[in-house]
């Protein structure tokens, strides 16, 4: 019976609490190897191929608002002419 009692003690103050730290650090390592490969995925869908365009913006056409505000005047033209030689 004391044999029994020794051996339930030794397990929960020593070896219940040494397979909790490795577990820990199983789960801690587990969770920083799938954040650095989902960033990995990340970085690579972000880079952009050779040859293709992305569009950032599209610009709302003038039927789609109905309180479209008029457009702003941008600035003054200034015509010239084309000197040829």
């Amino acid at each position: 019976m004391l044999k029994l009692l020794a051996f339930g003690l030794v397990f929960y103050y020593v070896i219940w609490p040494l397979i909790r730290f490795m577990f820990k650090g199983y789960i801690i390592t587990q969770v920083h190897r799938f954040n650095s490969e989902q960033a990995f995925r990340q970085k690579e869908a972000q880079k952009k191929k050779e040859g293709t365009i992305d569009v950032d913006y599209v610009p709302p056409t003038k039927g789609s608002s109905k309180s479209a505000k008029p457009k702003a005047d941008d600035g003054d033209y200034v015509p010239y002419e084309e000197i040829k030689d």
